[in-house]
């Protein structure tokens, strides 16, 4: 037979999990029967409304690097005491060294350009983007 200790913390793991599915069971069970409520007030106010036919929003998870609107706001930071305009793996890197982030793998690394990349291209008006010998960089719009 197996490890005493390796069985029991298996046994743990196991029990963990399966709470955890049971848990999450019953959430959606909940969010179903919300729906359908949801459904039927509309089919109140709209009887010609057809709720299936509503795209589901995708549900985004925020990073732990950044608060809401954050990133953002060091980006343009960056940029507006930026001499000359910057690459995004530039200012990605500036990003890392400002905040302390410990991103010492690649992945870590490219998440956060990816962030910064999302909100230079959230931030509108607030950043031009432009082609300098064959690379994409940023500055602040004039």
């Amino acid at each position: 037979m197996g490890e005493p200790h390796v069985i029991s913390a298996l046994r743990d793991k196991r029990a963990e999990l399966s709470g955890l599915i049971r848990d999450l069971e019953k959430r959606i069970g909940q969010h179903r029967a919300d729906l359908q409520h949801l459904d039927a007030t509309l089919r109140i106010f709209d009887p010609e409304c057809q709720p299936a036919s509503i795209r589901p929003r995708q549900q985004r998870t925020r990073n732990e690097w950044f608060e809401h609107g954050e990133c953002v706001r060091l980006v343009c930071d960056i940029l507006r005491d930026a001499p000359a305009p910057m690459a995004t793996t530039d200012i990605a890197l500036r990003l890392i060294e400002s905040k302390g982030i410990s991103a010492g793998d690649e992945r870590s690394r490219a998440l956060v350009q990816k962030t910064v990349l999302g909100s230079l291209n959230r931030a509108g008006g607030t950043v031009e983007r432009m082609v300098v010998d064959g690379l994409v960089c940023w500055r602040v719009a004039a």
